[in-house]
This record gives structure tokens, C-alpha cells and sequence, in this order.
């Protein structure tokens, strides 16, 4: 009689119900709006009407008022769910009167007269008053259950909240964990639960249609029935005769499934049977229609054979017989069967039934006794291994398989039983895929192990594998609506809501008290966004089955996204009482706390949902394949500016194959090494590089609905959605006014298929009296991803930008004017295959578009000697001729590059070790035209060399004309292997090849105008003109290829320590997108501002040491040599460029949560460069680089909403150029603060940079940035 396995985001073990699967009838309309209905039934239940004296069958989803009465017989439970949200279950043989249900005031009165009840009710909700014989009981909690004896005694226990039990002798006050008893004519007496187990509290039931696939039909077993069917499938089947064809229907039913044996029944129909041939048929065929859910059809045919079997062949058609009447109707009251209890069938038979019409405590002991008389039958000892799995007796159970495995190990129960021990209780995964495959190989046709092969394959995330079991299970069984539900749920898990509805509505058609079927209508309706139906249905659920936590978890979600955040809370506290190692009611939780701002719970319900992933031991224990747990602790520490300590749990449980994993380390802050001038938004951790842009689409090719997710909320489980947010904002530059105003819009929708979209605008203008400040940017973004399968996913994304940043303006004597406008365009598309588990390839197109336009303009006035300018050299006499002038230097650059990349990536694990390789191409063109002119005013100063003037123009000027192609490609592959939790090594290499073709031409033109000669010089008289101009033709081709190795091992030497090293080449591409993994082990090299071919060789290592749950550090050292830097002068169009330079950096970081919502961060390190450039700054440092850096500082988060960040920065021991002119060193404090209306629908925020108004330079005469205010307000819709 095996169990049947429920899932609903983590795997849960249940039984099936029950008897109401019988009969689906329709229920009584009611004149009166009602205040419940039931909503589960075990068969035989009734009740009466109010105002009516009959009794009529209790029906599922019949309506109840007040006055209505329920009572059960001697194996019946009813599960009511009243308006207010009250969920009660009645046991067997009670009778509860419903007085009244509270609508907004006052307090529910029922009445129990005996037997037993167990109620949840809604924190802060109405209390419940229940009248005893004995007592009232005036229920204030939310979790409790009554019973009344048959002298009237009444019992109460309280697994959560407060209820006082009264009567006229006294009363006592009853909390969780408590107890109290009273007796007719006594006070009521209180107790304490020494160790309260809420499982036994709740009436557990199952269902009679699992018998009809642990009756067999044959009485071999083991190895004499796969023997069997061995000898009768050798036989051909024309020659296959009455016999063969029935004894081979009778094989089929255990080891081939329904259809084959229907097919060998209808074969052996059609010959000459025997009267026992003929009962035998019978058999089967009441077999195959109890299977189908015909009852009367099944009794029949069992009745029939009864008359003409014997042996177990006898015990099969007896019980069989019993429960094809009992569930064709089930009011008839039938006994038990009087069939010989002289075999271990029987002994198992009559255990279900103790089980079902009692409890499986004595069901239990039927089965510890039937063990003893037959110690080697290994049905039994499956059965008894079962039933000690589902009361947690882990000794027993373990005792019982170990003596089914040496009967017969071979036997697919066995493997079924031994495959479930190893996934639930050792999480031994593999192993337990391995026993389940050769179960199914052995049995093909046992629906129950491709059922529990589809929940193996689906706890290890192998999605297509488990989906396809799925649906081989509904094939070998299409009346069991537990797998049809696991399909619908893992169909709910990819947004499949039309599949998974239809699934969903098939279960309660084979089942109308399906109650895990309410609780997965539940989940279906809030991912159609229709909430409210989904609490009903779910709480309709968990009135069945109150145990039920994953149920729970579907609450408290539906709760959550409906805003009743205490009811929520109640569903989860509810769910971690009744199963205290479930991780994902910590995740829920985290989710909860970050959403609430309540960022110590966040952090100690992330780290308690890690533990309990890793205390399942065994597929679980590693701290790397607990991507979820990891990510979410991530998050916290974030959350509260511990963004080191998010990075190492991020890197620590990376997964290729997890879009989650990328998105986690495109979140973690990577340090400037270059000075940068600070941003609004970096204070508030939201900046974006190259490396987490790169992460970011490759993560979405694993996640491509993840481009959207709720603005201003949160969806615990995702739902279809629109939301809205403008914002706009006012910056305070130095007393001067800027504003900048933005747009967002997000959605994701169910059909035709998921999608996912999300929209952002944006426009910056700054003050025009500041030409520094004169800001202007207007950008835009889309992105959406779309999953048309299980094994498809789509991206499309496109970015576009124009700007014109502020520069510096020089004042007078020599005024400085630059001026640069920017139009940058990027979009791109790509699909991601899987073909199975750990098998993903991905094509991406990728185009971008990039122009710019600089100009520079400078103004010179002076005196000057004019013989080097006029002759090119100095008069060899040493006579000078002193000028004024005034000069004028323009220079016009325009430049427009276009190119697309074309990749191909292919992600494939294999046991312990991944790989991913792939190629790529680049191809695109450069345009450029570059001007340069000089014109200058040249006047002879007195005393005058010679009579007259000799006054001049002076005009220079080049253009270049340049077109250049490029072609570009790389073929890369990355071994990545991880033996165990504390080793990790990743090796490979990238070869790369470029190509420049450069065509064009340089023009140039010299002119001058002398005016004013003297005519004592007669080959100067008069005005005279010279002009020379020349054009040369530029043709340069390029060509170089590169490998780049890469290497990293990481270790973890303790727990909570982790050390890396990596090495690694690295070639800057003329466009940058890629699939290429851009980390090793999780160490990605320091950004620099490097040149298109350059090449960077960087030497990395890192500890990171969790030392306690409050302290954590992070030490760094990169050593990078780079060919090919290109070093920006800030808010300036210049740049200085170097062609080998050394950057040493290391760095030290203390992460301290403090409690109370404060995280501390603090950040102290030292860089050495070296200028390797051939020439006069050889072995100087490095301008723009920081050898001395610290930062320190601290984020506030409170449950009000408020954020509260400072941030303290230093920069020390900086060079201003190449020839190391210092600039001064210099502190700099920020801060943001941020607060959300309770409702969320606005955000208000005012960010300060350089809040004191340090005064420093980014180069010489090139001033930092003073002090910046930016106020902020968001609206939400």
C-alpha cells in the first residue's frame, strides 16, 4: 500500500484522500448567505439543516449557516472553512453544532457534544467561544483542538495563542503549550505539554483507492514474478496461450502498469478460459477498475472472483471487494472482511484498514505483530517501513528496509522505498536517482516511481528530466491525481498557469477532497493575479490538512501580497512550528524582513535558512549548492551596507547555471583604482560597469523573466503585474541648480507566454552658468524576456543614450573652452536552450553604435621672440624680435563606431565538473575626421627692429579623414571543478584575434600674410601672402592574436574561511559584450581604463573570513600589468597615455553587523605603481592613483522605512601627471537618507557628496567636485 508524494515548493510526503472521492455531487443551494463550507470530506459524514429534522450526506463545498449541525461516523473528518477565514476540522464520531459565525464583532459560537475538533483561526481576527457539557472554552489563539469523552470531560490543548477554559466551579487561562481538562461539575485544571507534537493534533486520513495498487494479483513475488515475466515476454505472442496471456495480465499490473495488463487480459479473453481462469480474470479486471474509479464495476467483478480464488489470489478479491462497495457508497457502514489472516497480505490489508478507520499508530502495531510471524516477506516490510516513515520513526523504518534490501534488493518497491530514504531523510539525491531509475527500468509501468523520479529530478533543478517523469507517471496512471498535481505545480514554477490549470482542474475531477489540490488552486490563482480566490482556496486546503506547511507557505505568500502582513506572519509561524528544518519558511521570511525594512530578522532568518538547507545533509551540505539560502543572505547583508559580506556568500554559492548566480556578482561593488569623480546614485550602491553589465545579460539568458520585478513591492511568488514610477529630482552643485527626472515601467504577463518587460527613461540637465555644471543627458532602456517552454528562453534588450557632460572651463589669461556630446546606442538578442539537466546552449546577437564629438578650443595672448616662429630657429646673432600675439587653438574631433558581436555559448556539467566554452565574432567600422587649426596675430613691438612694421598672420590646420574596419573573434573555454564544499579549481584560456584595416587621407595647410611691410625690404613690400598645403594618404592594416590563460583554486581551510587565488590574461575587444565567463573563481580583475588591444595580465588573491555571525573580513591583492592604459583626465576631454604600466593594490575590509539595524563598513588599503612606458617618466608613479585609500562608514535601516547611509572617504599620496606633480591629499563624507510612505506608493530621498565642501583637485587646475545636494521623490502606481 505505498504513499503517495505531494509537492509544493520544497517536496512534502502525504497519503491521498479519501472517500469523498466516491461521490461528486452538487451541494444544496442555501437561503441565506452562508458563513462557511466544507470543503473536506472522509465519507459517511451528515448533517442537518438548521430548522429541518433529517439528516442528508455532508457534500464538499456544501454551504453551512447558522444552526446547521455536522457529525461523523466511525472513520469520518470534515474540514470547514468559515467566512471569517476560521479553518476547523472535525474528527470521527462528533457532533458540532454551529450556533453563530461573527462577521465584524462579537465572537463565533459553536458547540461541540462529543467527540473532537481542531481550529486555526486569524491573529487579531474574532474569537471563538465552544460550549462543552463541561465547559466554554473562549478561544483567543489561533491553533487548538477540543475534545469531548463520552462522560462529557473535555480536553483542551493550545498550540498557539491564549484560550480560557470556564465553568461554573472556576477557570484557567491556557497558552501555547498548554493544556487544561474539565470534568462536568468540576473546575477546570491546567497542564503542561512536556513536548506537544501538533502532528498528532491533527487527524491525519488517507486514501482506500492506494489498495488497489498494493493488492497484487499474482501471489509471486520478487524474484519468482519478474522471472515469470521473463519466460512468458520470451514467448511470442502469437504463440502465447490462455495462460500465458492471463498469468502475464496478472504480472503487468505489478511491474508493467494498467495498459499492459488491460492489453493481456483483452488477449487472453479471447481464448477458452477456465472457471479459475475465469475468476482470475476477474481479478484483474476488478483490479484494473478500482484503479479507474469504477466502484461498482470493481465489486462486481471482486465478488465474482472471490467465489473462484484462493490463497492471496483470495485476500485481494475480499478486501478489494470490501473497498469497491465502501467507496461506491460510502454511507453503507460495511465491516471488515472475516478473509484468513494466515499471510502477510493479509496481515498488510487488514493493517490499512486500522490504519484508515483508526489511526496509523495501530495501524503500526498490526504491522509490528504480521512482521514478527513473517520475518521474510519483503511486501511487508516495505509496507512497515512506509508507515514508520509517515509517524517519523526513523529507527523502525530504517530496521524494516534494511530487512526488505536482504530479502530481496532487487525488488522495485524496494528500490522505490530505499530511493525515498535517500532523497527526504539523507538527501542523497544521486544515490536515490540511481535506485529510482533502476526501479523504473525493472518496473516501467509503477506510476508511484516515476512520480517520486520526477521530484528527485526536480530537487536537483533538473527541470526537463522531471516534467517528463511527471507525465510518465500520469501515463501509467491517469486516475492518481498526485502526480497530476506535482506536474502542475512544477509547471507553476515556469509560469505555465494555462498547462498547470487544466492539471489542477483534472485533480479534482478524479478527486473532489483532493485537499493539497486546493492548496495548489491556491498557488495557480495568485500567479493569475486573482489573490483573493487564492487565500480562500488555500485556507479550503489547509482546513483539510492543517499539517500541511508547504500550504502554509502558499498562505502566508497570498497573505503577504494582499498587505495582511500579520496574517502572514502568523502562516509562516504556523509553518515553522509544524516543520522547524523547512528552509524556505526562512527564505520567506528574509524576503519578508528585507520588504519590511527590518533588516536583523533579514539577516538571522537568511543564515537559519542556510542551516537548515545544510542540515539536510548529504546533495544539501555544501554551502555552494544552496543557491537560494546563499542568495538570499547575500541580499541581507547588502541590504544593510555589508556588501563584502554579501559578495563572499554571493561567490561562495555560484552556479553556472543559475541566472541568480550572475546577478549576485554583477551586484557586488568592484573597487575604482583610477580617481573617479563621485555619482548621486553610487551612494545609494546602484552603479553599473562593463563586468556587471556583461554578468547581468548573462545571467538573464538563465533568467530572462528576471528583467522586470515589482517597483515599490514585493511578490513572494511571482503574479502578473503593471507597475508605474516617475521621479524627479533637484541637484544643488556649489549653490547652482540642476534637475533630472526619470520614468520607469515594469510588467510581466502569463500568456501568450511568460513575459517579462521593463521600460526606463531618464533626462539630466544641469546649471548653464557653470560650464562644469552644464550637464545635459537623456537616456533610455528596454528589456524583455519571454519563456515560450521548459527548455526555451528568449532575450531582447536595447539601450540608448545622449549626453553632453559637464567639463572644465580655464579662466583668463589663457581661457580654456571643451565642449563633448555623446550618443551611444546598444541592443542585442539572443535564445537560450537546455537540452537537459546541466546542459545549456545560448546564441546572442549583439549590436552597438557609438558617436562622438569633441571640441576644444584655447585662447593665448603674450610677447614673444618671432625668429623661431618666422625662420623656425632663433637669429644665430642673438637680435630678438619682440611680439605681441594673440593665438587661437581649435580642435574639432568626430568620430562614429558600429559593429555587431555574434556568440555562441555552451554551458555543460558533468559530475563535479563544469564547462563552459564558446566563440564569438566581432565586426564593425570606425569613422573619424579629426581637425586641428592654429591661427595667431603677430605684431612688432617698439622698439622696432626696423622702420616699419613687419605685422603677420599665422594659420596652421590638418584634417583627417579615416575609415577603419575591424574584424575580431574568440574561441574560449573555462573548466570549472568542485570535488567538495571546501575546493574549487576553474582553468582555461581565451584565444583572441583582431584585425584593423585603416584607409583614408591627412590633409594640412600652412598660411601666412604679412601686411604692413616696411619697404626698406623690397621682398616684403606690400601685402604678401604664402600658403602650402599637402595630402597624404593613410593605409594601415593591423593584425595580432593573443592566448589568454586563466587560473584560480579557492579553499576553505574552516568554516566560514575562504581563500582564493587566480591568474589571467585578458584582451581589451574593440566592442565589449560577451559570453565569456568574466570571473575566476569568483575574482574578477580590477577595472581599468585601458586602450582598444590592450592586454592585462592580473595576478589576484582573497581571503575572506566570516568570524563570527556579527564580524567579517576581506583581504585583497591584485597585481596587474596592463599594455595599453589610457588614463582620463576628469571633466576634461584629455587623457594621458601610457604603454606599460604595474598597478599593485591591496586592501583590507571589515564588515561588523552591530544589531539594532546598523551595519559597519570600514575599508583601509595601499597601491604601488610603476610607469614602464620607454622615456623621460619611466619608473614614476602612475597619475590618478590612490596610493594610500581608506573608507569608513555605516547604513541605518529601521522598520519606519528609513535608510540612513555615511560614507567617509580618503585619498592619499596621488600624482597630478607623468611627472609625478602630487596632488594633495584629501577626506570626503557622503550621505544618503531615504523613507517610504507605509503604503510604498512614494519614495523621498536627499543624497549629499562631499558634504563638507572639501576643496581638491582630480589634476592640476582641475577642481574636484565641491559640495552636491540632490533631493529626490518617486511616486508609485
Amino acid at each position: 500500500m505505498p504513499a503517495s508524494s505531494l509537492r509544493l515548493l520544497a517536496a512534502a510526503s502525504s497519503l491521498a484522500l479519501c472517500l469523498a472521492e466516491a461521490h461528486a455531487q452538487s451541494p444544496i443551494p442555501r437561503p441565506i448567505p452562508a458563513v462557511g463550507s466544507i470543503v473536506a470530506a472522509k465519507g459517511g459524514e451528515e448533517m442537518r439543516f438548521v430548522r429541518e429534522d433529517a439528516w442528508r450526506e455532508a457534500q464538499i463545498r456544501q454551504d453551512v449557516i447558522g444552526g446547521d449541525t455536522l457529525r461523523t461516523n466511525a472513520i469520518g473528518n470534515l474540514a470547514i472553512l468559515f467566512a471569517d477565514q476560521t479553518q476547523i476540522r472535525v474528527g470521527r464520531n462528533s457532533t458540532l453544532v454551529v450556533n453563530e459565525v461573527a462577521s465584524t464583532q462579537g465572537n463565533t459560537q459553536l458547540s461541540l457534544q462529543s467527540g473532537q475538533v481542531w481550529a486555526r483561526a486569524a491573529r487579531g481576527g474574532t474569537g471563538v467561544d465552544v460550549k462543552t457539557p463541561a465547559a466554554v472554552a473562549a478561544i483567543r489563539g489561533t491553533d487548538w483542538s477540543l475534545s469531548v469523552d463520552g462522560s462529557g470531560k473535555t480536553s483542551l490543548i493550545v498550540l498557539e495563542g491564549v484560550v480560557e477554559l470556564r465553568n461554573a466551579q472556576g477557570s484557567v487561562t491556557v497558552r501555547q503549550g498548554e493544556g487544561a481538562v474539565a470534568a462536568i461539575g468540576q473546575a477546570p485544571t491546567k497542564f503542561v505539554l512536556v513536548k506537544p507534537n501538533d502532528r498528532e493534533q491533527m487527524l491525519f486520513y488517507y486514501g482506500l483507492r492506494d489498495a488497489f495498487i498494493g493488492l497484487p494479483a499474482t501471489p509471486l513475488k520478487g524474484p519468482s514474478m519478474r522471472a515469470e515475466r521473463a519466460r512468458l515476454t520470451a514467448i511470442p505472442p502469437e504463440a502465447r496461450g490462455a495462460e500465458d496471456w492471463l498469468s502475464l495480465a496478472e504480472v503487468s499490473l505489478e511491474l508493467d502498469g494498467r495498459m499492459q495488463a488491460a492489453k493481456a487480459l483483452a488477449e487472453a479473453q479471447r481464448h477458452a478460459l477456465s472457471a479459475s481462469q475465469r475468476a482470475r480474470a476477474d481479478l484483474v479486471a476488478g483490479l484494473l477498475a478500482g484503479l479507474g474509479r469504477r466502484w461498482s464495476e470493481a465489486e462486481a467483478h471482486f465478488s465474482r472472483a472471490e467465489q473462484g480464488v484462493s490463497g492471496d489470489r483470495r485476500v485481494t478479491a475480499t478486501y478489494g471487494r470490501y473497498i469497491a462497495a465502501s467507496m461506491a457508497d460510502p454511507k453503507r457502514a460495511l465491516s471488515e472482511p472475516k478473509a484468513q489472516r494466515d499471510s502477510a497480505l493479509a496481515a498488510m490489508a487488514h493493517a490499512f484498514v486500522v490504519g484508515f478507520k483508526q489511526d496509523l499508530k495501530a495501524a503500526a502495531e498490526v504491522i509490528k505483530a504480521a512482521e514478527r510471524k513473517y520475518p521474510d516477506d519483503a511486501r511487508l516490510a516495505i509496507f512497515a517501513a512506509q508507515v514508520a516513515f509517515l509517524l517519523d520513526r526513523r529507527d523502525e523504518m530504517r530496521a524494516s528496509l534494511d530487512r526488505a534490501r536482504a530479502i530481496d534488493p532487487e525488488d522495485p518497491d524496494v528500490l522505490a522505498a530505499s530511493a525515498a530514504v535517500k532523497a527526504a531523510l539523507e538527501s542523497d539525491l544521486e544515490g536515490a536517482l540511481s535506485e529510482l531509475r533502476k526501479a523504473a527500468a525493472i518496473a516501467p509501468g509503477k506510476s508511484s516511481v516515476w512520480n517520486s523520479l520526477g521530484l528527485v529530478e526536480s530537487d536537483r533543478d533538473a527541470n526537463l528530466e522531471a516534467e517528463a517523469a511527471f507525465k510518465r507517471a500520469i501515463a501509467e496512471d491517469p486516475d492518481d491525481p498526485v502526480s497530476h498535481a506535482n506536474l502542475a505545480i512544477h509547471l507553476l514554477d515556469q509560469y505555465r498557469v494555462d498547462e498547470a490549470g487544466a492539471l489542477i482542474d483534472r485533480t479534482f475531477e478524479l478527486d473532489p477532497g483532493f485537499h493539497a489540490g486546493y492548496v495548489y488552486r491556491g498557488r495557480y490563482l495568485m500567479q493569475t493575479d486573482e489573490n483573493a480566490k487564492a487565500i480562500e482556496a488555500t485556507l479550503a486546503g489547509l482546513a483539510a490538512n492543517p499539517a500541511y506547511s508547504q500550504g502554509l507557505l502558499i498562505a502566508a505568500a497570498a497573505y503577504y501580497q494582499n498587505g495582511d502582513y500579520e496574517l502572514a506572519q502568523q502562516a509562516l509561524d504556523n509553518a515553522d512550528r509544524l516543520d522547524p528544518n523547512d528552509p524556505v519558511v526562512s527564505v520567506a521570511r528574509t524576503a519578508f524582513a528585507i520588504d519590511q525594512y527590518q533588516a536583523d530578522e533579514a539577516i538571522l532568518s537568511s543564515r537559519e535558512a542556510l542551516r537548515r538547507y545544510r542540515a539536510r545533509g548529504g546533495y544539501f551540505a555544501p554551502l555552494a549548492v544552496n543557491r537560494q539560502g546563499g542568495s538570499y543572505t547575500a541580499d541581507a547583508y547588502r541590504f544593510i551596507g555589508l556588501h563584502e559580506w554579501g559578495r563572499f556568500y554571493g561567490d561562495r554559492v555560484f552556479n553556472p547555471f543559475e541566472g541568480a548566480s550572475y546577478f549576485d556578482q554583477a551586484a557586488s561593488l568592484r573597487p575604482r583604482i583610477t580617481l573617479a569623480e563621485p555619482d548621486l546614485d553610487e551612494v545609494n550602491d546602484s552603479g553599473l560597469d562593463l563586468t556587471s553589465l556583461n554578468l547581468t545579460i548573462q545571467g538573464l539568458f538563465f533568467d530572462p523573466l528576471a528583467v522586470a520585478g515589482r517597483i515599490g513591492r514585493t511578490d513572494i511568488i511571482r503574479r502578473p503585474f503593471l507597475d508605474a514610477q516617475v521621479g524627479g529630482e533637484i541637484v544643488d552643485r556649489e549653490g547652482r541648480l540642476g534637475w533630472k527626472t526619470d520614468a520607469n515601467v515594469a510588467g510581466f504577463v502569463n500568456d501568450p507566454m511568460p513575459t517579462s518587460f521593463s521600460l526606463s527613461a531618464s533626462r539630466t540637465r544641469g546649471n548653464d552658468e557653470n560650464v562644469l555644471f552644464q550637464e545635459e543627458a537623456d537616456s533610455g532602456a528596454f528589456f524583455i524576456g519571454m519563456t515560450p517552454s521548459a527548455a526555451d528562453r528568449f532575450l531582447v534588450f536595447g539601450t540608448a543614450s545622449e549626453g553632453r557632460p559637464g567639463l572644465v572651463t580655464l579662466p583668463p589669461p589663457a581661457p580654456f573652452l571643451e565642449r563633448r556630446d555623446d550618443i551611444n546606442i546598444q541592443a542585442g538578442g539572443g535564445w537560450s536552450h537546455t537540452f537537459g539537466y546541466r546542459n545549456v546552449l545560448t546564441a546572442a546577437l549583439f549590436y552597438s553604435r557609438g558617436k562622438s564629438r569633441q571640441e576644444q578650443s584655447r585662447k593665448d595672448a603674450g610677447i614673444i621672440d618671432a625668429d623661431p616662429v618666422l625662420f623656425g630657429f632663433p637669429d644665430p646673432l642673438g637680435v630678438t624680435l619682440p611680439y605681441s600675439y594673440q593665438t587661437l587653438e581649435d580642435t574639432r574631433r568626430r568620430s562614429e563606431t558600429e559593429g555587431t558581436v555574434a556568440a555562441l555559448g555552451h554551458t555543460l556539467g558533468i559530475g563535479d565538473f563544469t564547462l563552459r566554452y564558446g566563440i564569438e565574432g566581432q565586426k564593425g567600422e570606425t569613422e573619424a575626421d579629426n581637425r586641428e587649426a592654429s591661427s595667431g596675430l603677430f605684431q612688432e613691438r617698439a622698439p622696432r627692429t626696423f622702420a616699419g612694421l613687419l605685422d603677420f598672420i599665422l594659420s596652421n590646420g590638418e584634417r583627417s579623414l579615416l575609415d577603419s574596419s575591424f574584424n575580431a573573434a574568440r574561441g574560449y573555454a573555462d573548466l570549472f571543478w568542485r570535488p567538495s564544499d571546501r575546493f574549487e579549481l576553474q582553468a582555461g584560456g581565451q584565444y583572441a584575434f583582431y584585425n584593423f584595416d585603416t584607409r583614408g587621407e591627412v590633409r594640412t595647410r600652412s598660411f601666412v600674410d604679412f601686411y604692413n611691410a616696411d619697404p626698406l625690404i623690397p621682398f616684403l613690400s606690400g601685402p604678401i601672402e604664402r600658403s602650402v598645403s599637402t595630402t597624404r594618404p593613410v593605409s594601415v592594416e593591423q593584425e595580432s592574436s593573443t592566448f589568454d590563460p586563466r587560473v584560480g583554486a579557492a579553499f576553505s581551510p574552516v568554516e566560514g574561511h575562504w581563500l582564493r587565488a587566480a591568474y589571467r590574461y585578458d584582451t581589451e575587444f574593440p566592442l565589449g559584450l560577451t559570453l565569456s565567463p568574466v570571473s575566476t573563481v569568483g575574482l574578477i580583475p580590477n577595472l581599468l581604463p585601458t586602450t582598444l588591444g590592450s592586454r592585462t595580465e592580473t595576478l589576484a588573491a582573497r581571503w575572506d573570513a566570516e568570524w563570527s555571525p556579527r564580524i567579517f573580513t576581506a583581504v585583497e591583492y591584485q597585481r596587474q600589468d596592463v599594455k595599453g592604459l589610457n588614463l582620463p583626465i576628469l571633466n576634461t576631454l584629455s587623457s594621458l597615455d601610457l604603454e606599460q604600466g604595474r598597478i599593485e593594490r591591496i586592501s583590507a575590509t571589515t564588515n561588523i553587523w552591530l544589531g539594532h539595524g546598523i551595519g559597519l563598513f570600514g575599508t583601509v588599503g595601499f597601491s604601488d605603481t610603476e610607469n614602464l612606458t620607454a622615456g623621460d617618466y619611466y619608473g614614476g608613479q602612475i597619475p590618478f592613483v590612490a596610493e594610500r585609500f581608506a573608507q569608513a562608514g555605516f547604513t541605518f535601516v529601521h522598520p519606519s522605512r528609513l535608510k540612513f547611509t555615511l560614507v567617509q572617504t580618503f585619498f592619499g599620496d596621488i600624482t597630478g601627471n607623468l611627472a609625478g606633480q602630487p596632488l594633495d591629499d584629501y577626506w570626503t563624507t557622503d550621505a544618503s537618507i531615504t523613507w517610504e510612505t507605509p503604503d510604498r506608493h512614494l519614495l523621498i530621498g536627499v543624497t549629499a557628496l562631499n558634504l563638507f565642501d572639501e576643496t581638491y583637485e582630480f589634476a592640476p587646475n582641475v577642481p574636484g567636485m565641491g559640495r552636491t545636494v540632490a533631493a529626490s521623490l518617486k511616486a508609485r502606481f
